[in-house]
């Protein structure tokens, strides 16, 4: 199965002719995290939200990339996060090609106002990148000049990407009548037609997963639409610190613990099974010797002894 984050760039019906996956909405803050929880082959970032509500973390994409899932970025806010994070998002088609070389470097080339779910996201303003496109085609075709060009470009980039209209931009032209009946590029659908033809004729499968390093603040939020921690929490605090601690101290897990605690462990997302097991391989080591890692540290014995006084 692979998961496709999709909105305004391409409509669906025309997207699933292209590929079979499972077709998500515009990914926001979040979506990505519970992308990894589906085990999918490869997740493929086209549309995310901008304002409206928090965007998509790099975080989840790093986490995404930990779980061993590929990941492609393409059209919009794929292109944005592909530029922004080589090596864990790979850039699809001409808008991530220019991003990533560093052609275009502003988010609200790619931005748009369009329509709800229900009315599937449809366009209602003209991104930048469209009118960049087809004022490249219509010079080409010798419709304007390299002048006009120029001129018509500031004009888009001087109008709000919620305000910016085909129509409009050419209400705002002295010479509109030379674009009038010039039909308007739509990059990004290319894009992202593209990117699914892309995806599709893939056949590598995913990779190893890898232990995630994310921070706590990132780490709680993804643990956030869990349960509320259950009173066996306090063990696992307990292994995540003597975890940290060996670490600290430069010590690495031995791998065939590793892969024995990853057989163990009921974890549906890859990157969180390989950091857990790391994580009780480390505590099984550090708690092997204790006497060891701290100077006239404690001993096993001493510790049974504060079990059983506890109990």
């Amino acid at each position: 199965m692979i998961i496709v984050f999709l909105g305004p760039s391409l409509k669906r019906s025309e997207a699933r002719k292209v590929l079979r996956a499972d077709y998500r909405p515009p990914a926001r803050q979040g979506d990505v995290f519970r992308a990894i929880e589906a085990g999918p082959e490869a997740i493929v970032l086209i549309d995310g939200v901008f304002e409206s509500a928090p965007s998509v973390w790099h975080h989840e994409l790093i986490a995404a990339h930990a779980a061993g899932i590929p990941l492609f970025g393409a059209s919009s806010m794929g292109a944005l996060r592909a530029a922004e994070l080589p090596g864990v998002v790979t850039p699809l088609g001409e808008i991530a090609r220019n991003f990533t070389r560093g052609v275009w470097n502003d988010d609200a080339a790619v931005a748009l106002l369009h329509a709800d779910a229900a009315n599937d996201y449809r366009p209602l303003t003209m991104p930048w990148v469209n009118v960049f496109a087809t004022l490249r085609a219509a010079r080409a075709a010798k419709v304007i000049t390299a002048k006009q060009q120029r001129e018509a470009l500031a004009v888009a980039e001087s109008i709000f990407y919620q305000s910016r209209t085909w129509r409009g931009l050419l209400a705002a032209l002295p010479f509109s009548a030379r674009l009038e009946a010039f039909a308007p590029v739509d990059l990004k659908a290319q894009d992202a037609r593209f990117a699914l033809e892309h995806v599709a004729a893939l056949s590598s499968p995913r990779r190893a997963p890898m232990a995630s390093r994310l921070s706590s603040f990132v780490r709680r939020s993804r643990l956030a639409p869990l349960p509320d921690p259950l009173p066996q929490g306090g063990e696992g605090v307990k292994t995540l610190l003597l975890a940290d601690f060996a670490r600290q101290a430069g010590l690495i897990a031995d791998p065939e613990r590793v892969a024995h605690f990853r057989r163990a462990l009921k974890v549906t997302s890859a990157d969180l099974r390989e950091s857990w097991a790391e994580a009780l391989a480390l505590e099984e080591l550090v708690l092997s010797a204790p006497e060891r890692f701290v100077p006239d540290g404690p001993s096993r014995d001493e510790g049974a002894a504060l079990t059983r006084a506890r109990r």
